[in-house]
């Protein structure tokens, strides 16, 4: 007489449980489905469900039979919580992330290294791991695995030789650039149903938010435009549109770009702008200075001879580029006022034996 037996799996590693027990229905058991005791399609499912339970318990509970109706729902009550639907949504977003970062190598704290990186030239470790919060030791870790893997090196600061420094490689690069066209496709799968308008108009209110959240540093005035506008940008393409983002100013654009923004918005809305202090600055007034500094895009340094200046570009920490002078500005609340208004006191700026521009101590950052 036929006895039933109950099979409980058990694993610690990802396991498509359904395929092992479709194998055992090829032998001369009998399975039988208990009702209520589902099993997962496959080890996604189980890691969907575990992010969708409510609970954000990573656990393998009971899934939808292969081929049967999904009986998995959202309360309805929760859609109305922005900090529920960010929540849910940031998983998914970082689930895609981690793997294509997996898929190189990689993890998240690599990545944001490398974009730091990319975004403001090589800086020391100690300034790093202030910029990202992180604790001096992980950082360390981080930048050791990237300077194996080619993607950085250490070196010493041209300006400082007392100083080393941390810079993308060549392959650093390349490799950055690989992986944010990569990601640009996982952005492609959860904002599917968002048009091209509707994803900008997305991008400025999360951008306002993480602004709230995490305010910019003090002193800089680093701006991340969306990377259609940026492209306008950098074409210098006249804008058309009236969206608030046109007229927001990318710091890692040459000086001669910004200015040509600056005078086509002047009568234009929304005007060039910035943000220093949680404060919109429209800029009214600026022009190419006749020195070049060093520094960090968005580094403000008050100087004698041309007032506010702010460094601009890329390649911004070899000295070789020219900043935007500021000349008028106008607050949030409709004053125009001069530039040495909203940044205070004027730091000093000296000369090196080059000619190039550098802050004398606590030079300002705007952001």
């Amino acid at each position: 007489m036929d006895q039933p037996y109950a099979v409980v799996g058990i694993s610690n590693v990802p396991t498509d449980w359904a395929a092992v027990f479709r194998s055992l229905a090829g032998s001369d058991l009998t399975l039988v489905t208990v009702p209520g005791a589902a099993l997962p399609t496959s080890p996604g499912a189980a890691s969907d469900r575990a992010d969708h339970d409510g609970t954000g318990h990573h656990g393998t509970g009971p899934g939808p039979v292969a081929g049967a109706p999904s009986m998995r729902m959202t309360p309805p009550s929760v859609l109305d919580l922005h900090a529920y639907l960010l929540t849910a949504i940031g998983k998914a977003a970082r689930r895609r992330l981690t793997d294509k970062l997996a898929a190189r190598g990689l993890r998240l704290w690599h990545l944001t290294v490398m974009a730091l990186l990319g975004d403001l030239g090589p800086q020391m470790k100690t300034v790093l791991a202030a910029r990202l919060d992180m604790n001096a030791s992980d950082l360390v870790k981080i930048v050791n695995d990237l300077e194996k893997a080619g993607h950085v090196d250490c070196v010493r600061d041209p300006a400082d030789r007392r100083r080393v420094v941390v810079r993308l490689t060549a392959e650093g690069r390349s490799s950055l650039a690989a992986l944010s066209a990569e990601i640009a496709t996982a952005d492609d799968e959860i904002l599917a149903p968002l048009d091209t308008a509707e994803r900008e108009q997305l991008a400025s209110l999360l951008r306002r938010v993480h602004s709230h959240l995490e305010p910019a540093p003090a002193g800089v005035v680093h701006e991340r435009p969306s990377s259609a506008r940026s492209r306008r940008q950098a074409a210098d393409i006249p804008v058309q549109t009236h969206s608030v983002e046109d007229g927001r100013v990318d710091w890692t654009r040459p000086a001669e770009s910004i200015a040509r923004l600056v005078d086509s918005r002047r009568h234009a809305h929304p005007a060039a702008y910035t943000h220093h202090d949680g404060r919109r600055l429209d800029i009214l007034g600026a022009t190419v200075s006749r020195h070049s500094y060093a520094g960090t895009p968005g580094l403000v340094l008050h100087t004698e001879d041309e007032g506010v200046v702010v460094v601009t570009g890329t390649e911004a920490h070899t000295g070789r580029n020219h900043g935007l002078a500021l000349t008028l500005l106008r607050t949030d609340e409709g004053r125009e006022v001069a530039p040495e208004e909203c940044f205070g006191p004027a730091d000093s700026v000296l000369a090196d034996e080059s000619g190039t521009l550098n802050g004398g101590p606590g030079p300002r950052r705007s952001g």
